[in-house]
This record gives structure tokens, sequence and C-alpha cells, in this order.
């Protein structure tokens, strides 16, 4: 005779730390006076945190800043926003194309195979039109469709 044991995993904490910042009375009762009317920047480096996470407890908070301070200094807070932001380098060169990709683009010169081709043309026109026959008689007789066309009184 054979005995079994039961076996239940046993759950491992996880190794993961929790990081965090840990808001002293002080921190909170600083951000709560100052936020209103003052710079993140300024404010998150009084309190020695990042200007993220002490935008993150502001909301927490339910923390905003008074309109008449953004209104007064509405044009700084454009310009440090757009000196935060990267400037693209690419952005208004005239003739700048991804590297690599001349390969894949038409040389001077070039006619499409349909301009000239009326044989070609006219082939394509007849299997377009062939497809969408059949598929509006599909449709009709109550089939499910072949293509991804979406036609119209059929």
């Amino acid at each position: 005779m054979h005995y079994y044991e039961l076996y239940i995993p046993t759950i491992i904490p996880s190794k993961r730390r929790i990081t965090g910042i840990e808001w002293t009375d002080e921190m909170v009762d600083i951000i709560t006076s100052k936020f209103a009317t003052s710079f993140n920047r300024d404010l998150a480096y009084e309190l020695g945190v990042s200007m993220r996470t002490m935008i993150r407890k502001a909301r927490e908070l339910g923390l905003e800043k008074e309109p008449a301070f953004l209104d007064k200094n509405r044009k700084k807070i454009s310009q440090m926003a757009r000196d935060a932001r990267s400037p693209n380098p690419t952005k208004g060169q005239k003739g700048w194309s991804v590297p690599g990709g001349e390969m894949y683009q038409f040389k001077p010169g070039h006619v499409p195979a349909m301009k000239n081709n009326p044989e070609l043309i006219e082939r394509v026109h007849r299997k377009r039109n062939e497809t969408i026959k059949n598929e509006k008689f599909r449709l009709r007789v109550g089939l499910q469709p072949e293509t991804k066309l979406r036609l119209k009184n059929y």
C-alpha cells in the first residue's frame, strides 16, 4: 500500500523591493501650502523628490494650480515646456529622407506600368469588375463574402 502526500506549494514572497517616498507630515504641509503658487521644478527640488513624484502626490492630495498663477506665468511655462521637449533634428529640412530608403523610392524618369499600357489597364479593369460582380452575387444569394469589399446596393 502506498501513501501519497498532498503537495501544497509554499508561497514565496516577492523579491521585488517596493521603493517609494515616505512622505513626512512636513513634506505634505510644504506641498499643500506651496503647490498652487510655485513652479513644480522648484517645489520638487525643495522637497528632494523627482518632479513626477511630486506631481503624483499633488494629484493624490487633489491640489491644483491657481488660475492667477498660471495666467501670470503663461509665457514662462510655455517656454519651459518647449525647452524640455527634445528637438526633432529633421523637422523642416528640405530633401531629408529616411536613411537607406532611397532604394525604395521611384527613380527619375520612372513611368508607372499602368500609364502607357492599355492592355494592362483593360485587364485590371476587367478583373476588378468581375470581382465586384461575383461579390454582389454572393451577397444576393446569402453566401459569405470572399473579399473585404464593402458593397452597397447589391
